[in-house]
């Protein structure tokens, strides 16, 4: 058979691929033959089963134009001589220092050596092969496809590689907030795929404990996703994984059981707690024993993490429902019913909060803080307090008082929570315009997060019966909001809750107030 290329007389038609995604290849060269003889001779080629796709461009505009567009091309066959002499050298310089792509793999193709020696070419350019025409016969050129493409193939795993240990370091560095574990394990998920299984399609999920629902995939929710599953994080499982093999692994003894199956790799923790973790890989490669044995550390080590944060998240909620019992007395030394206008108010500033931007550990110590800020209350004597005519100047002035006592109280205590209560508490009464109390504060000098109390514990006041008038409708209560935009409020906080009013609205009816 021989070594030299057959050439067709027409270009062939490229059958579609199915199956695993294609290596992008950049044909530029401005002698349409050579883009049909370089398709027709690797029309079969495949690296790791995957195919080629052949992308064309006549000039080196046109290829930077496709290079451009196209973020994922794996190697390029560059044509020195073109719309100039040194056209193809452009494109190589360009590639490297103007589109910043490291990754593509360049080979030079000339007909016309002399215009660009192969030793200067090499020494000045961040090229990876230099070939003249006539020498690239069919045996060779294979060479250099496989050659080029194992080469990108290992290159973009470090890549992911390298992205998905970032991740890892920035999710560390928060990994006491209630969402960086998720972050971390994405990261460390990331991380290990690309470097272990070369695919882009896993997802990370956990489980209460397997029951006879397990099989459908309900209790399944997933912590962690690449590919496919990065947008699916927080969703429930469906689809592609195979409930009976996971209940194979579930009956064995075993903490930690795996199966590679059609291609798909099952990794299953079972924790102390009864929770069940699930690793679950599509279009896996072949795995070494060392690969399964990582694979395994992974699912174990993240569980564990995973559970302990869950149990630290459980110890935080125990503590702001102590507060809210704490803030919930206080508001009972002054109305005379069963109120969780406390919790309600807090845990409204925080869904405004979270629309806000704020971060999760953030929004915790508002939370926590909104409890107790009004702690100077318990000095307002209980017969004043409980008032339900209308008060005297003196009586007011008696009660504010007793309140901004609560904040020399709390600041003494040195904590994060105790300080920002302490700031609540100062600013609270301060309005918008200037005309609040004590200090007249206004706009942007007020505390953000008492603004955002300020907000949500008038709405609530006004939506809920009191001994001194009964709720009013979410229609009165918005319009006085509304009226009082710029006034008392913060404008843009305001904005924000008038459009989120059936988000507060289902706080309201999950907390909702109860007689003695």
């Amino acid at each position: 058979m021989s070594d030299d290329f057959l050439f067709a007389e027409e270009e062939p038609k490229d059958e579609p691929e199915l199956g695993l995604d294609p290596y992008k290849v950049l044909v530029v060269d401005d002698d349409p033959e050579i883009h049909a003889i370089t398709s027709m001779a690797l029309k079969s080629f495949k690296l790791d089963e995957h195919p080629i796709e052949f992308l064309s461009a006549h000039s080196g505009a046109e290829a930077k134009e496709i290079l451009t567009k196209h973020d994922d091309i794996a190697m390029m066959l560059l044509d020195v001589v073109m719309e100039s002499e040194h056209a193809g050298l452009d494109v190589a310089r360009w590639v490297r220092q103007d589109l910043g792509n490291r990754l593509i793999r360049i080979v030079l193709r000339t007909g016309q050596p002399g215009q660009a020696p192969e030793e200067e070419v090499i020494a000045r350019y961040d090229i990876d092969d230099y070939k003249e025409k006539t020498e690239l016969t069919y045996r060779k050129l294979v060479t250099l496809m496989y050659s080029c493409l194992r080469a990108y193939r290992d290159l973009h795993a470090i890549e992911r590689n390298k992205r998905g240990l970032e991740k890892v370091i920035q999710a560390s560095a928060e990994v006491f907030s209630a969402r960086s574990m998720q972050g971390l394990c994405q990261g460390i998920l990331e991380q290990l795929v690309a470097l272990i299984t070369h695919t882009d399609d896993a997802l990370y999920c956990r489980s209460e404990g397997l029951s006879a629902e397990a099989s459908a995939g309900e209790p399944f929710e997933i912590i962690g996703g690449t590919g496919d599953y990065r947008d699916a994080i927080g969703q429930k499982v469906d689809g592609d994984v195979d409930w009976a093999v996971v209940e194979r692994l579930k009956a064995q003894q075993a903490a930690v059981n795996f199966a590679v199956e059609k291609g798909r790799y099952y990794g299953l923790y079972r924790a102390e707690n009864g929770n069940y973790y699930l690793l679950f890989i599509r279009d896996i490669r072949d795995l070494s024993d060392l690969d399964l044995h990582l694979l395994s550390l992974f699912v174990n080590n993240s569980a564990i993490a995973i559970d302990n944060l869950s149990a630290t998240q459980t110890e935080r909620d125990a503590q702001r429902e102590l507060l809210y019992s704490v803030g919930e007395a206080i508001e009972r030394h002054s109305v005379d019913s069963r109120s969780h206008h406390i919790k309600r108010s807090a845990e409204m500033a925080g869904v405004l909060a979270r629309i806000s931007g704020y971060s999760g550990q953030d929004i915790e110590q508002l939370k926590q803080a909104a409890s107790v800020y009004d702690i100077g209350k318990v000095a307002v004597q209980q017969e004043l307090a409980q008032r339900t005519d209308a008060l005297s100047v003196h009586d007011y002035q008696e009660i504010m008082e007793r309140v901004i006592e609560g904040h020399e109280y709390l600041k003494q205590t040195g904590t994060d929570i105790a300080s920002l209560a302490a700031q609540i508490a100062c600013d609270i009464h301060e309005r918008w315009d200037g005309t609040g109390y004590p200090s007249n504060k206004q706009h942007e000098q007020i505390n953000n997060v008492a603004r955002l109390l300020q907000l949500t514990s008038h709405y609530d006041s006004l939506r809920r019966d009191t001994q001194y008038r009964p709720a009013r409708s979410i229609e009165d209560a918005t319009n006085y909001i509304k009226e009082h935009q710029g006034k008392i409020f913060d404008p843009q906080l305001a904005s924000c809750l008038l459009d989120n009013i059936d988000a507060l609205e289902k706080v309201r009816q999950q907390y909702p107030d109860s007689e003695k």
